[in-house]
């Protein structure tokens, strides 16, 4: 093992250096948590078909060993996100607040986002970010399949993102990259390129990040800065050193059962804890000072296309967007981000001639729930045949269907003289 990171581990853990170094061994563990937007605790728990138990860190978050939980019912209704457990706690401070503007800078593929609205009691609009465009694809899919649709997914520079918010963000999210310390158990290849110099060029990147982060956080506003390592550079000293350049933000202090931080209030945890590392702190803003409005995206006034969209669903009080040749829906007036745009509200579809082909998307969206004019719930028989990409003789009327499960919605279905043609993506289709 790399000496540097046995040396360092020491002085991380200086009374359980040696516990800690022998939990290496130990193996990983991997956990989920409930995407109780889409439906309640006791409905997702109904669905899950894999053994699980619940963890003591977290009554919102469980631990699994199924081999590949990205093929099981809940996975693919949206109902769960698999996520370490430890990774699944820096939002707890949210849990039943509520908020107009979110923002994370640093979102791929998307756990830290989903956890966050999952706790909020409400919000009007998320913004998850990635500088890379391949990384908010990813993140773009996973918001999608949890039928979070109150988001602008976004790939830009987090400077240039933070000064077209500045001061208008409620929440404020930064899971920083970082050296990986946390994780060298999942990933043990870190140690290959382990070193202080890579240390010191991360933690310089974070604190750009941070100040990135004040800038697009409103007075009265909650930070919550996260890593995956231990290193005091990029944990504890980072935080200590943004509150001494920010005197206006306030450390919020986080009582956790336990915690190797050395920085009282925040949280470090470890594979001791019987999870992989994670360090979190929360932080507000004190300050309050006017902002400047934010600039509104142009709506589209095309009668044709809201008349194309109300046959299949009441669109009363959306607004309509249109961003290359796709359309969009929005509960909310949706703010003018400039470039590097890969989705924003509902995904609704886009126009084929002279009718309306919609997207995957649509038929996932949250907001949409109860508005469908034509809904089909899956038998259980069904679903292996839905999800499998196979038609399925149904009575009714002919016309474009949501296709639920449990009430819980999967996807979309053509009727058409007694035969619900399967518009379930291929790329997501899987024989059961």
């Amino acid at each position: 093992m790399n000496d540097l990171f046995i040396k360092r581990i020491r002085e991380y853990f200086p009374e359980d250096h040696e516990a800690f170094l022998s939990s290496l061994q130990e193996e990983l563990t991997k956990g989920f948590f409930l995407n109780t937007v889409k439906a309640d605790r006791e409905t997702i728990l109904s669905v899950l078909d894999f053994p699980y138990e619940p963890s003591s860190l977290s009554e919102d978050s469980f631990y699994h060993s199924e081999e590949n939980i990205g093929k099981t019912k809940a996975y693919e209704l949206g109902l769960i996100y698999p996520q370490e457990i430890a990774a699944s706690l820096s939002s707890s401070c949210l849990k039943g607040r509520k908020a107009h503007l979110i923002l994370d800078l640093c979102a791929a593929p998307g756990g830290k986002t989903i956890n966050a609205l999952n706790r909020l009691s409400s919000y009007d609009l998320a913004i998850a970010n990635d500088i890379s465009h391949k990384r908010a694809q990813i993140l773009s899919s996973n918001l999608e399949r949890m039928g979070l649709d109150k988001t602008i997914v976004v790939s830009k520079k987090t400077e240039e993102l933070a000064s077209l918010l500045e001061g208008q963000c409620d929440v404020v999210l930064l899971d920083a990259p970082c050296s990986g310390e946390g994780m060298i158990r999942k990933y043990p290849e870190i140690l290959e390129t382990y070193s202080l110099s890579n240390i010191e060029e991360l933690a310089s990147i974070q604190k750009g990040l941070l100040e990135d982060a004040y800038t697009a956080l409103k007075g009265e506003g909650i930070l919550i800065y996260s890593t995956c390592t231990y290193a005091f550079e990029e944990d504890e000293d980072q935080i200590l050193s943004f509150l001494e350049r920010h005197p206006d933000m306030e450390l919020i202090r986080q009582d956790f059962p336990v915690s190797h931080s050395k920085l009282e209030g925040t949280v470090k945890l470890c594979p001791l804890d019987h999870t992989e590392g994670q360090f979190f702190a929360v932080m507000k803003k004190q300050r309050t000072s006017d902002v400047r409005p934010l600039k509104l995206l142009k709506e589209e006034t095309s009668k044709k296309i809201r008349n194309l969209l109300s046959e299949e669903i009441g669109i009363e009080g959306l607004h309509l967007y249109k961003h290359k040749d796709t359309y969009y829906l929005s509960e909310v007036p949706l703010p003018d981000l400039g470039n590097g745009i890969l989705r924003q509200g509902i995904e609704a579809g886009t126009l084929k001639g002279d009718s309306f082909e919609f997207s995957h998307a649509f038929y996932r969206a949250n907001t949409l729930k109860g508005r469908y004019r034509h809904v089909y719930e899956l038998k259980e028989e069904e679903y292996r045949l839905y999800v499998g990409g196979q038609e399925l003789p149904v009575k009714g009327d002919d016309g474009d269907y949501l296709i639920a499960y449990h009430g819980i919605s999967l996807g979309q279905g053509r009727l058409r003289k007694g035969r619900m043609k399967n518009k379930y993506p291929k790329g997501l289709r899987r024989m059961i």
